[in-house]
């Protein structure tokens, strides 16, 4: 059988189950479903309810109606509100605030992937997809396919995104370098990690600390972290994020900088751009 097959290949590849047990424990109440839903085939070409979405798409995709064109009974069709980004099944609500299988994913996320919204576990392996996403392994598949986790990170809306084979994961708002000690721009390499850096030349900490180094970013010199702290504990810019204050790194806040610091594993590709 194919999931047999699949959690064999699991068990006989050490690093994968070492990244989905560490992450597996960070996300350890996240609900699991196993189980691939069987769906009816269906022309591609069939809207039964004339709302701009296949019946197809409906049931295999947006997990609405096909038989009503407005499925949470918003007054706006299901059709219109895909295409404003907006949830078809939730009133009010965008894709990206709305979690309809509750796995900790985004049904926008899910969306762009091309995983099931309203199944926990698309590959039916055993770990949920939000395990997979945080550990950097394929949700689409069973076999144990490791894709590419990169960062981007504007310096003009001071924003930075975290991408999975190239498809925008989350966003979180940092404080780059301000304009007489810019954060450099281009492409760059996480090469050093530490969970509490101290600055000597600051004479403060910085929590959860990412060094990128390439052209014009020498080793140790840059890095993204958490608001840096004095050594009495205090703080510094907690009201600056958003804003670029930074000596050229690229601050955090606290709770995503730690997040950051777990999902970024050293080897990944940081570009830093003028939006």
């Amino acid at each position: 059988m194919r999931w047999v097959s699949g959690m064999q290949q699991r068990i006989s590849s050490f690093h994968k189950y070492y990244a989905l047990f560490f992450f597996g424990a960070f996300l350890v109440c996240l609900p699991l479903r196993v189980g691939a839903e069987t769906l009816p085939s269906i022309s591609p070409a069939i809207d039964s309810d004339a709302d701009g979405l296949s019946d197809q798409e409906e049931l295999s995709r947006y997990h609405t109606s096909p038989q009503i064109a407005d499925t949470d009974g918003d007054k706006v069709g299901d059709g219109e509100e895909v295409q404003k980004g907006y949830s078809p099944l939730v009133v009010g609500k965008k894709l990206s605030e709305v979690d309809t299988d509750a796995d900790g994913v985004m049904d926008s996320v899910e969306l762009a992937f091309g995983t099931n919204l309203a199944n926990t576990d698309t590959d039916a392996d055993g770990f949920s997809d939000s395990i997979e996403f945080f550990s950097g392994y394929d949700p689409r598949t069973a076999e144990p396919k490791l894709l590419q986790k990169s960062v981007r990170i504007h310096t003009v809306s001071q924003r930075l995104d975290y991408e999975l084979d190239g498809i925008l994961i989350g966003s979180y708002i940092v404080s780059t370098g301000k304009k007489s000690t810019p954060t450099p721009t281009g492409v760059f390499t996480i090469t050093k990690k530490a969970p509490r850096a101290w600055s000597r030349s600051a004479q403060l900490w910085m929590p959860w600390w990412m060094n990128f180094t390439g052209t014009r970013a020498p080793s140790g010199m840059y890095a993204v972290h958490e608001l840096p702290e004095w050594p009495g504990g205090k703080k510094e810019g907690e009201k600056h994020l958003g804003i670029p204050v930074s000596h050229g790194c690229v601050r955090l806040g606290i709770g995503s900088a730690k997040y950051m610091y777990d999902w970024t594993p050293i080897g990944t590709p940081v570009t830093i751009q003028k939006d």
